[in-house]
């Protein structure tokens, strides 16, 4: 697999945007995936710079219903005339951030969805998505998430309770030798995602874990979520499941990126806008 890095909240190749949020492109068992698009249209005019063409995309997956992973959805649909996209139910619902004194909606523009309804692919249930490659909605709590977010909320009625997140999925892409696993923000805990997948895979080794691990507490301090013993914590997991390489970015942040390096070494790097990546 060959993964181009479109947007990341590092910067990384001169002369193309960075912003938070995430974008990847995915060249896999003889197809080209997109998965996500980032805060705005800054991942499409990056993938035109680094020669991939947006049209040549057969399908794309979005994580969950955030702007960060979602906001550019109009501008692939504008560059792409044919791909689905697939998404889990309820990701188009009103998702927001609260705060004392601060509420921000952070979901999907609704006029982007609804102008591309007929290419819409809403999941309830595990999917191949293309030949290999797989949307996981069934994540079953079953390790010690990193951090529970307290301040995403998602409105139900006239009320904002806590964001369940049942709106997040995990791609994995299965090869001849072996499964890659994708996350967005791993808000339902990478590590459970990375049971996910081994549950459902338990003879392929796992090459690599790629993505946001959500260890910022919020966008604007980027200070970390949890305490230094829970990332080493959590490398060492990596450790214990088998991952190969462990590929950091998006709101796992500098600090904790520092930390999975320094207990996985060399099987651990860090995305940034415009590096690609052999898996």
């Amino acid at each position: 697999m060959h993964i181009t890095t479109l947007i990341d909240n590092s910067e990384g190749q001169a002369g193309l945007t960075n912003e938070w949020g995430l974008s990847l492109h995915l060249e896999a068992n003889g197809r080209k995936i997109l998965f996500d698009t980032g805060s705005t249209s800054a991942f499409a005019s990056n993938a035109q710079k680094l020669n991939i063409d947006l049209r040549d995309v057969e399908a794309a997956v979005l994580s969950h219903g955030h702007y960060d992973h979602g906001g550019g959805l109009g501008a692939f649909f504008s560059a792409n005339d044919d791909a689905p996209l697939y998404l889990r139910t309820t990701a188009d619902g009103d998702h927001y951030y609260r705060m004392p004194f601060i509420r921000r909606y952070i979901g999907l523009d609704k006029n982007v969805l609804q102008a591309n309804g007929g290419r819409l692919r809403w999941l309830s249930e595990d999917t191949e998505v293309a030949p290999g490659i797989h949307a996981l909605t069934s994540i079953p709590i079953t390790e010690l998430r990193l951090y529970v977010e307290k301040k995403i909320m998602v409105k139900e009625g006239e009320r904002l309770v806590p964001d369940a997140f049942k709106h997040e999925l995990a791609l994995v892409v299965k090869e001849s030798d072996g499964i890659s696993v994708m996350t967005g923000c791993g808000h339902l805990g990478v590590l459970n995602m990375v049971q996910a997948a081994k549950a459902k895979w338990p003879d392929e080794p796992i090459k690599a874990v790629i993505g946001g691990f959500h260890a910022v507490s919020n966008p604007i301090t980027k200070g970390m979520a949890s305490s230094p013993s829970g990332i080493e914590h959590m490398a060492e997991r990596f450790k214990v499941l088998g991952c190969q390489r462990v590929i950091s970015g998006h709101c796992t942040g500098k600090k904790a990126s520092a930390i999975l390096k320094k207990v996985l070494k060399d099987d651990h790097d860090v995305l940034a806008t415009g590096k690609v990546f052999d898996i």
